[in-house]
């Protein structure tokens, strides 16, 4: 095996990995963003602010106590007003964001994935027929040694192979 084809199939294996663990994150997101996991809760918003800048650019994010259990107060993302009672559900890293269920919202949070799976469906491919590029390559050469082997002992390749 060569140098080029171990790093091919290193690559081609690290960039399947990638799209799986991207795939993981946009199904997850998805998920909580679209509340079909069932975790919401309602927030009753107290303040907003803008946060951010730089290259980044700046957005807004309010804060307030959760309804039913004033104990806790949430921050999330969001543009709203004060006073303004949110539905908000805990996102897989551990942060708040509000429930969105309109149409664009589900069309691109169920076709998220779609594009990570695709990316790694062609890399893991690509992975594979280089792994099987490479096994063919390693048997013809390993037989083309032991004909090549047997002639110099005075056989012929085709009484070895009987």
């Amino acid at each position: 095996m060569t140098r080029g084809s171990k790093r091919a199939i290193a690559g081609y294996c690290t960039l399947t990995l990638m799209a799986v663990a991207a795939t993981a994150w946009a199904l997850m997101s998805g998920l909580a963003r679209l509340d079909l996991v069932g975790d919401a809760v309602q927030v009753r918003i107290v303040e907003c602010h803008s946060e951010g800048g730089g290259r980044g650019g700046s957005y807004s994010v309010c804060s307030g106590p959760q309804v039913g259990n004033e104990a806790y107060t949430l921050k999330l993302r969001y543009d709203g007003r004060e006073g303004e009672i949110v539905k908000a559900v805990r996102t897989p890293w551990s942060g708040y964001t509000p429930v969105d269920r309109s149409f664009v919202s589900w069309g691109v949070h169920v076709l998220m994935p779609v594009l990570p799976i695709l990316g790694g469906a062609v890399t893991g491919a690509l992975a594979l027929r280089e792994v099987r590029r490479v096994r063919r390559d390693s048997r013809s050469n390993a037989g083309a040694h032991s004909g090549h082997d047997a002639e110099e002992d005075g056989r012929s390749s085709a009484s070895t192979s009987l």
